[in-house]
């Protein structure tokens, strides 16, 4: 991801923390930006995914290797903590992907690109029939777990932890992480 990238994201995190997506004048809000191909407020959204997929492969050194499955639980509790970390910004996003859904569809090969990448983080192999339903699954896996974020105020994430956590387990009886 390059610098212009990357700060776009940090300033549009940075706005997200007091004002809503709507109140964005794309335009001005623009006009220093370097970054091309920003049409519209989507366009935010998924460059701040980018960024969050960034953050995750920086910190991703820190990973003890294991298995599939615990691998998957770290990785996706560090993307939670690198969400946590822009607490207020991404909840402002969220409420406005509920109130806007026709935008979803424009996100949504973005957001499968992001779990693929946790897929093969976790060394979840993304390939073939089992590989596109593990995908599916982690999709819907990680989304589910968003909701319980959403209202999990403690700093230390407990709740959401032990959410995902017993999803994984309910996950294990249907599907061989191998």
């Amino acid at each position: 991801m390059n610098q212009n990238k990357i700060s776009l994201a940090k300033k549009t995190l940075q706005h997200l923390e007091k004002k809503k997506l709507r109140d964005i004048n794309l335009k001005n809000f623009l006009s220093n930006s370097k970054v091309p191909n920003m049409n519209n407020k989507i366009d935010l959204i998924i460059n701040i995914n980018e960024f969050f997929d960034f953050q995750l492969k920086k910190n991703l050194v820190n990973i003890e290797k294991s298995s599939q499955r615990d691998m998957l639980f770290e990785i996706m509790m560090a993307r939670y903590d690198i969400l946590n970390e822009y607490r207020a910004s991404v909840k402002n996003i969220i409420n406005h992907i509920i109130s806007r859904p026709q935008g979803v569809l424009k996100l949504i090969p973005k957001l499968i690109e992001s779990k693929i990448l946790i897929a093969t983080f976790a060394n979840v192999n993304p390939s073939g029939i089992q590989g596109v339903i593990k995908i599916k699954i982690i999709f819907v896996l990680y989304y589910i777990t968003l909701f319980t974020w959403f209202n999990d105020e403690n700093e230390s994430l407990e709740k959401t932890m032990s959410v995902l956590d017993k999803y994984l387990n309910n996950i294990e009886k249907f599907i061989k992480f191998s």
